[in-house]
């Protein structure tokens, strides 16, 4: 007969101390800066994206990032985290939004060490130059405040001569029949609901007036949170000014479509012909020689 080990006596099992439960948000209570970075935005998905692009297609890591129209900064700060040697470069002209970035995000890095590799310029993205950068990234469609050719096409010019050689300049894109109506798409994220907006498309100056809102499970609502009166550019008019200001390798990446949900998927392909989707979203992107 074997005799059988002893278990070691069992750590006596203290209760956790119950956490307090956030109260639920509301109109009220809500923070549309918060809502705005948890429902549209997903900076750690995009840094690695676009990190693993640029290394791909140039053969170095990305290091210097410019964030242009960067608002709270979320991405450049997730930049900054990915590697200890990569710098971020923030530009966006209204002060208030910086600020916040700089209260909310900033002081979520890891130490002084990083907080000394972002930069945050309250400036106008016509103006910057300097630092040079790797790559530029004008997301969110943010471009689309420049109305005029002419504008845009000083926004391109000045990109290309903000990049090293080598560098990479990326903007987002989106159009389809859909983006030409008055729609509303709402989207839940746990206890709010996202709402995005297409109030108003003019198809002879192709200007549109977008919106988001916000719903609480209280039945309150944050109205106009955030307002866009843009313009909206074609794929082939950002090529143009692509090639007009120098980049090299001009082309599109495409976003394709889950075949469940009819949605984007998330995933961007190097294509030289568009789908006829009711809806996309693409990204140009060019090189500098």
């Amino acid at each position: 007969m074997t005799k059988r080990r002893r278990r070691p006596p069992a750590p006596k099992r203290t209760k956790k101390p119950k956490q307090p439960k956030k109260p639920p948000l509301t109109a009220r209570t809500a923070d549309r800066h918060v809502l705005y970075q948890r429902a549209v935005q997903s900076p750690e998905v995009d840094a690695a994206f676009y990190a693993r692009f640029f290394q791909r297609t140039t053969g170095r890591p990305l290091r210097v990032m410019r964030e242009d129209f960067c608002g709270t900064a979320v991405l450049s700060c997730h930049h900054v985290r990915r590697h200890r040697e990569n710098r971020a470069i923030g530009v966006d002209l209204h002060w208030p939004t910086l600020a916040w970035g700089r209260i909310h995000n900033v002081k979520d890095l890891l130490d002084e060490e990083q907080r000394k590799r972002l930069l945050l310029l309250q400036e106008n993205v016509l103006d910057v130059r300097s630092p040079k950068a790797d790559a530029i990234l004008a997301l969110n469609f943010s471009y689309s405040v420049f109305k005029t050719r002419r504008d845009l096409a000083a926004y391109v010019q000045n990109a290309h001569r903000s990049l090293k050689p080598g560098g990479v300049l990326f903007m987002d894109a989106w159009g389809g029949p859909d983006v030409q109506k008055h729609v509303v798409d709402r989207a839940r994220h746990g206890d709010f609901t996202y709402l995005w907006e297409q109030r108003r498309y003019d198809p002879i100056s192709h200007e549109i007036e977008c919106a988001i809102h916000f719903e609480f499970r209280d039945g309150t609502k944050m109205r106009d949170a955030f307002v866009y009166e843009w313009r909206l550019w074609t794929l082939a008019e950002l090529r143009e000014l692509y090639e007009e200001a120098g980049f090299r390798d001009v082309h599109v990446l495409w976003e394709g479509t889950d075949s469940k949900t009819g949605r984007g998927n998330g995933v961007f392909r190097r294509k030289e012909r568009g789908d006829m989707d009711e809806a996309w979203i693409a990204i140009v992107v060019g090189t500098k020689e």
